[in-house]
């Protein structure tokens, strides 16, 4: 019966059809605490879910960014590629999380995250944020259960807090990657800052290849005009743009990284 029932959206109060079980389930309480002549409310819904294909957990919460363009929203997106805990515990990997962000109240609006593990954990905190009124930024002050098979000792989740925190501060600027190409050619130059072996396997056309280590010493050789950094997945890049800021130039980091633009070219070139 639940699945049935109209839901109010949670982002915007207008009707939606969401049949997942737990809201279903809720509903079906909430009506037998009615009958029991009980005083309860319907919370809005948030649409959150779950799936395995492929291998792959892939886990959604709130709007995902093509909806929040349809309704005109400004928002900013957070993209982040960790691994689902610490690197030396034996069998970690990747996951990757997409994170929507009111860019006004800071609010969070969304997110959606893919991996073989660790994403249910995630995408369910993101959720409870969410429902408890937590900013995007306050993601950084969450205490989250840590030891090495399970975690980092700064989750993904803190460190989307982190990276919003930096770009609400204005600490530092970021570009999208489907930003990119018009940015390109307004004139922007693209600095990969990974090593010549990273730089070597996939690059962005046109990119200068200046490893992090080497960018104060090679800064004479860095083209005029607005530059854009890019790393693997994003943190070489945020080092490498606060140091040149402090150098004088007028940088942003490609946000998500390398690993992000790829996967958006990818599906880009899929899509048509």
């Amino acid at each position: 019966m639940g699945d049935a029932v109209e839901k109010k959206d949670a982002l915007d109060d207008s009707e939606a059809l969401v049949p997942l079980a737990n809201t279903a389930n809720l509903q079906g309480r909430r009506v037998a605490d009615i009958i029991a002549g009980h005083q309860v409310s319907d919370r809005p819904v948030l649409g959150t879910a779950i799936v395995g294909v492929f291998g792959l957990n892939v886990g959604v919460t709130g709007w995902n960014e093509k909806r929040l363009q349809a309704a005109g929203r400004a928002y900013r997106a957070i993209h982040v590629h960790p691994n689902d805990h610490a690197g030396y515990y034996p069998g970690a990997s990747r996951v990757s999380i997409k994170l929507l962000i009111d860019a006004e109240t800071d609010a969070i609006l969304g997110a959606q995250a893919v991996g073989e593990g660790g994403v249910d954990k995630r995408i369910d905190v993101i959720a409870t944020a969410m429902t408890g009124g937590i900013k995007a930024a306050e993601l950084a002050e969450l205490e989250l259960a840590y030891a090495p098979q399970f975690g980092s000792a700064k989750d993904p989740i803190n460190m989307l807090g982190y990276i919003d925190e930096n770009i609400r501060d204005g600490v530092t600027r970021t570009v999208q990657w489907h930003q990119l190409a018009d940015r390109v050619a307004a004139g922007a130059s693209v600095i990969d800052v990974r090593t010549p072996g990273e730089f070597a396997k996939g690059a962005i056309p046109g990119a200068l290849n200046v490893p992090l280590d080497e960018i104060r010493e090679r800064q004479g050789e860095l083209p005029a005009g607005d530059l854009i950094v890019n790393c693997q997945v994003g943190l070489r890049g945020h080092t490498a743009a606060r140091l040149l800021t402090q150098l004088g130039r007028e940088v942003a980091n490609l946000d998500g990284g390398y690993l992000t633009w790829s996967a958006g070219m990818n599906h880009s070139a899929r899509a048509k």
